[in-house]
């Protein structure tokens, strides 16, 4: 990891300029996580505006290691979850030398070995990190963290690449409204639960704003029983921390519809992440 001495914290950009103020924070919340630091460290040094920067890179292993040493589970989900949140903002294959962010932020001051070597020790961490995958998916079978099940299957799927079901996960994060597109006629369609039965149906315009608005009956399919793999995944995935509205879900998430416009047939999976 960059040692937390190195001259480099004070090349690596981030959302308001160089990072040389992350070590102290870095340090501060492996003595006292849970606290203002924290919050000052994640969402606007390392994740700011849904971004992430050059110096995200080099402090994901450190919140890693914090981690992996914890006795606190609440420690432990509340990192897995941030980092998951980190990733899925990540536009990196795996196999990338150079991050994206190091050529759009543009750090001409550090060598491509020192940026290489930054993004191998956060793949790193990621691996080292999903190795507490099963304690994470026991936390959540606990019953006591049902509010944070589906970031965790957030965070759980930007870990194995599925980011744009990560983003969709996150996007809709309440679980309360989804949107998919019709890719015949480009408009958007908006899925709402009937109250108290998680049942989906799709409406033209958001029921929200126009309490009127029509209702289109979706066919639901076993979202098992596709061909997407990472619908299959997520559905495994959710079944073994019991996210009960997710599992009510997902089967119209899966399913087909008449375009509300156009009338075409729809897919309401791949309609998703258009």
């Amino acid at each position: 990891m960059l040692d937390l001495a190195s001259p480099v914290w004070g090349k690596l950009q981030g959302p308001h300029g160089l990072s040389d103020r992350i070590p102290a924070l870095i340090q501060h919340i492996g003595h006292d996580y849970f606290s203002e630091e924290k919050e000052e460290l994640y969402w606007e040094l390392l994740y700011h505006q849904n971004t992430i920067y050059p110096c995200t890179y080099a402090a994901f292993p450190y919140l890693v290691e914090i981690a992996l040493k914890t006795e606190d589970p609440d420690i432990l989900l509340d990192i897995f979850i941030s980092c998951g949140i980190f990733e899925a903002s990540s536009e990196n294959a795996p196999h990338l030398d150079v991050p994206s962010e190091f050529l759009r932020d543009q750090t001409p001051l550090l060598d491509n070995e020192t940026i290489r070597e930054i993004y191998r020790e956060y793949r790193h961490a990621i691996l080292s990190l999903t190795g507490q995958t099963e304690s994470i998916l026991h936390l959540a079978r606990m019953g006591e963290h049902d509010a944070d099940k589906r970031y965790i299957l957030a965070a759980d799927a930007a870990f194995r690449g599925d980011k744009d079901i990560a983003n969709m996960l996150l996007t809709f994060s309440a679980g309360d409204e989804y949107v998919t597109v019709c890719p015949s006629c480009d408009q958007s369609i908006y899925l709402w639960p009937v109250e108290e039965e998680e049942i989906l149906f799709a409406y033209e315009d958001d029921p929200v704003s126009h309490g009127t608005a029509k209702r289109f009956s979706i066919v639901p399919k076993r979202p098992d029983m596709t061909n997407d793999s990472g619908l299959q995944r997520l559905y495994q995935r959710a079944l073994e921390i019991r996210d009960k509205k997710l599992l009510a879900h997902l089967p119209y998430l899966a399913g087909e519809l008449n375009c509300c416009s156009c009338d075409a047939p729809i897919q309401v999976w791949s309609g998703l992440f258009l």
